[in-house]
C-alpha cells in the first residue's frame, strides 16, 4: 500500500480596502477620489487583484473597491479538472487530472491502472514463467490465485513431464500421466518417454509444430489450438493472441484463424446470428460483396428471430450485439459508449455495459479479452478484476481452468 501525506494549507487572504483621500480648498466642495487599497491575497493562495482607485468624492470624501479575492487548489496553486484519473494516459502524464492534489501513481484512482499497478499472477501465463511477478515472496503455483488454475492443477508442460516428480498430486509422474499424453506434449510417445528426448531449447518448436498441425493427436476430439492442452503448454506459442472466428471478415477470408482445425463457415463461431457470408456451415450463394454485410447482419439482427437456434433473439444474442458490421444495437458505436447514457436500458452505461466493454471494435473502452489482455496481470477494463479474475476472460485461453 502506497503511503500519501494529505497536506492542508491555509493561507488567509486580506480584503483590501482603499479610503479616498479627503481634500477641502476654498470653496472646492469636491475632492479628488484617493486610490484605491492593495487586493488582498486570494483566501487559498491565489494573488488578490489590485483594489480599484477611488471615485471622485462628495463633500472631499471617497471610498474605493475592494480586492477580488483569488481562488486556487487545495495544493496552493490554480487547477482546472481534465477528468478522471484513472486511465493509463492519465496516470502518467505527470498532470492532476482530477485536481485532487496527486497525480499519476500517487493517485490511489491509479493503483489498478498500468503503469501504475503492480502485476497480479491471476492467469496460466503467469502462474508459470517461474518469475515472482507481485513481489510477495510466491512464485507461480505457491501463489493463491495460481493453485486454481490448469496449469498449476494439471501437468500440462514438457517441463514437468520430464522432472520425475508428481506435480498434480495425482499418484502419477511425467509420462504415466495422462496430462502427459495430451496434444503438445513433446517428451512423452504415449506412457513411455521420447525416444530420442528432445533438448528442452526444442521443446517450443516441437510442441508448436504438434498444435498447428491440424491433426487431434490425442483422441479428445478437440484439434490443435481449440484442446486446452496446446493453450495452457507454456511451450505452446503459436495458439496465443489469435483472432476469433466470429466476424464476417474472419469467416470469409479461407484461413484457421484460431487454428482450431476448421475455417470459415465450417467454425461454429461463424454460424452465430448476424454472420451473413455463412448459410449455416456452408458459405452463402451468392456470397454478399463486403460493402453489403453491415446491412444485411442489421437486417438479420432485426427480424425478430433466432437465426442460430440459441433461443437468443436479435440484439440480445451476442453474436450480434458483438458483431462489428452491426450498427444498429444499443451501444455499438464510440458514440454511445462514452456519451453517458443507459442506451439499452439495462441499468449499464458506457464502459460499465458488457456490449461496450466486450465488444473489441469499440475503441473508447478498455478491454478484457484477448490472451494478451487476459494474461498482462493487470485490470486493462478499469475495473478492480485482473486477469482470470475478471469474468470477461473467462473464454480466454489464458484462464482455462
Amino acid at each position: 500500500m502506497k503511503s500519501k501525506t494529505y497536506v492542508a494549507l491555509i493561507l488567509s487572504g486580506t480584503l483590501g480596502l482603499g479610503l479616498g483621500a479627503c481634500r477641502a480648498t476654498g470653496n472646492n466642495t469636491t475632492g479628488i477620489g484617493g486610490e484605491g487599497g492593495e487586493g488582498g491575497a486570494g483566501a487559498s493562495g491565489g494573488e488578490g487583484g489590485a483594489g480599484a482607485s477611488g471615485g471622485m468624492g462628495s463633500g472631499g470624501m471617497t471610498t474605493s473597491s475592494t480586492g477580488t479575492p483569488g481562488s486556487s487548489s487545495s495544493s496552493g496553486t490554480m487547477c482546472t479538472p481534465t477528468g478522471d484519473e484513472n486511465t493509463t494516459e492519465a496516470c502518467s502524464d505527470g498532470v492532476d487530472n482530477d485536481c485532487d492534489g496527486f497525480k499519476d501513481c500517487n493517485d490511489f484512482n491509479c493503483d489498478s491502472v498500468a503503469p501504475c499497478a503492480k502485476i497480479q499472477e491471476a492467469s496460466n501465463p503467469l502462474c508459470s514463467d517461474g518469475i515472482d511477478n507481485d513481489m510477495d515472496g510466491q512464485t507461480d503455483c505457491q501463489e493463491m490465485a495460481c493453485q486454481a488454475l490448469a496449469f498449476c492443477k494439471r501437468e500440462w508442460s514438457n517441463g514437468r513431464c520430464s522432472d520425475g516428480i508428481d506435480n498434480d498430486g495425482d499418484g502419477k509422474s511425467d509420462c504415466l500421466d495422462t496430462d502427459c499424453q495430451a496434444e503438445g506434449i513433446v517428451v512423452c510417445t504415449g506412457d513411455q518417454p521420447a525416444n530420442p528426448m528432445p533438448m528442452a531449447a526444442e521443446f517450443e518448436s516441437l510442441a508448436n509444430d504438434a498444435c498447428t498441425n491440424g491433426q487431434n493427436e490425442d483422441g479428445n476430439n478437440f484439434i490443435d489450438c481449440s484442446d486446452n492442452a496446446c493453450l495452457v503448454n507454456p511451450d505452446v506459442t503459436a495458439c496465443k493472441n489469435l483472432v476469433k472466428e466470429d466476424s464476417n471478415v474472419f469467416c470469409a477470408n479461407g484461413l484457421d484463424d484460431d487454428k482450431d482445425g476448421v475455417s470459415d463457415c465450417e467454425d461454429p463461431g461463424c454460424q452465430r446470428e448476424g454472420i451473413i457470408v455463412c448459410n449455416a456451415n456452408v458459405p452463402a450463394n451468392p456470397m454478399p460483396a463486403p460493402n453489403e454485410w453491415t446491412a444485411l447482419a442489421n437486417a438479420e439482427c432485426s427480424n425478430g428471430a433466432t437465426d442460430d437456434g440459441n433461443n437468443f433473439i436479435d440484439c440480445a444474442d451476442f453474436g450480434c450485439s458483438l458483431n462489428p458490421d452491426v450498427t444498429i444495437c444499443p451501444e455499438a458505436n464510440d458514440a454511445e459508449c462514452s456519451d453517458n447514457v443507459d442506451n439499452n436500458s439495462n441499468t449499464f452505461v458506457d464502459c460499465a455495459d458488457n456490449s461496450c466493454s466486450r465488444k473489441p471494435s469499440i475503441t473508447v473502452c478498455g478491454h478484457e479479452l484477448s490472451f494478451a489482455e487476459c494474461s498482462d496481470g493487470i485490470s486493462n477494463d478499469g475495473n478492480p478484476f485482473v486477469d482470470c479474475d475478471d469474468f470477461a476472460c473467462a473464454n480466454s485461453g489464458a484462464c482455462v481452468k
